[in-house]
């Protein structure tokens, strides 16, 4: 029986396209796959291979007109350095791991885009995971240790104890942002939630309001509780006012407008309702506006938090806490490049800032009122 013919297979050529009409080393066809390196540029430019990485690293010492030679080879070959292979010599990958906890509210959407153009300032790059279990933030963390990141931002999220120890023993830094875990080898970014707590109460009492349903989401998060703590604090020290209700876990508008339509139908009635978040505050008001029928905020106040876009909103102009988004990323990278030998980690307390809108009564609106 005659043997099968078998045909050639042709050998495979490494990864990157090349531009049309590119003169491409070792003889393949204009479009083949083929890899191009830092010899073929180096070879077209007539330099060394050392002047080519020289001229793609950072603050490298390389001559104008060298650098400029190397530049047009690597522009007809398309060339692009490998920024992997660099950080298995520098032992630096530029990647700064982020991991996100929360998703829903456009606060952290903000966020991510600061965080990207800061530090692509810095010649640093993000690699985002989301996790919202400690068991999902743990796999992230782990995860990111794999890809050599320089360093881990987490976002209203926090690993166990355990991993943030072999973390530290790693040299990988961990930075918490408006999240803190007591014993953690790692740096927290947080705000003065007990001070905005009474800043608030302090407010409302002030404009008459007395009765009091505080909104929050995760019962068990801390940033709540010492809002919760902070305004209830006032309401003691003055001796007036009453909290007639608190809702926990509630999260999103639909879990707000749900649960303020069925608080007041079962009979109680709060005359400000204060919450952890402007997308359950709005939730709150349109119950209020149009499942109930009141009016905001003659018969009742609310409040959010975060200062999102939509509380600005004609339709809304919400009464919220506005974060400081800013000092809030620039302390964590200060924290995160900081070289300086000082101790570590750090707690760093930041203020929000309270934003009066259409929500909420104002002395100036009780005195303009017409007597009754």
């Amino acid at each position: 029986m005659p043997a099968k013919k078998t045909r050639a297979r042709r050998p495979a050529t490494r990864s990157r396209v090349p531009l049309a009409g590119a003169r491409v080393p070792g003889g393949l066809r204009d479009g083949e796959r083929v890899l191009i390196t830092s010899h073929d540029v180096a070879a077209l430019a007539g330099v060394s291979r050392s002047a080519v990485s020289r001229t793609f690293t950072p603050a490298a010492s390389v001559s104008d007109a060298t650098r400029r030679k190397v530049q047009r080879a690597a522009a007809q070959l398309g060339y692009q350095p490998n920024v992997i292979a660099r950080s298995l010599i520098t032992r630096q990958s530029r990647l700064i791991g982020l991991i996100m906890g929360e998703w829903e509210n456009p606060f952290y959407a903000a966020m991510l885009r600061q965080f990207s153009e800061k530090l692509q300032a810095r010649d640093y790059r993000v690699m985002l995971l989301a996790g919202s279990s400690e068991k999902d933030v743990d796999d992230s963390v782990r995860l990111l240790r794999q890809y050599q990141v320089d360093g881990i931002v987490l976002v209203s999220a926090a690993p166990s104890e355990e991993l943030a120890a072999e973390c530290a023993r790693a040299g990988v830094r961990l930075v918490l942002l408006n999240r803190e875990r007591q014993g953690l080898p790692a740096t927290s970014i947080v705000l003065d939630n007990a001070g905005i707590g009474r800043e608030l109460a302090a407010l409302l009492l002030n404009v008459g309001y007395q009765r009091f349903l505080l909104v929050r989401g995760r019962a068990q998060l801390r940033a709540g509780i010492e809002r919760q703590d902070g305004f209830r604090s006032v309401l003691n020290a003055q001796r007036r006012g009453q909290i007639i209700g608190e809702g926990t876990d509630l999260v999103g508008y639909a879990a707000g407008r749900q649960f303020i339509r069925e608080f007041v139908e079962a009979g109680k009635q709060p005359d400000a309702v204060v919450c952890s978040s402007d997308l359950t505050a709005l939730g709150v008001l349109d119950g209020l506006r149009i499942d109930l029928g009141q009016r905001v905020p003659d018969d009742i106040a609310v409040v959010g938090f975060g200062d999102i876009p939509a509380a600005s909103w004609a339709a809304n102009e919400l009464t919220t806490v506005a974060l400081p988004l800013d000092g809030m990323i620039d302390a964590a990278l200060s924290d995160m490049f900081d070289d300086s030998g000082a101790d570590r980690p750090r707690r760093v307390v930041l203020p929000g800032r309270i934003i009066e809108r259409s929500t909420t009564r104002t002395v100036a609106s009780i005195q303009a009122a017409p007597s009754r």
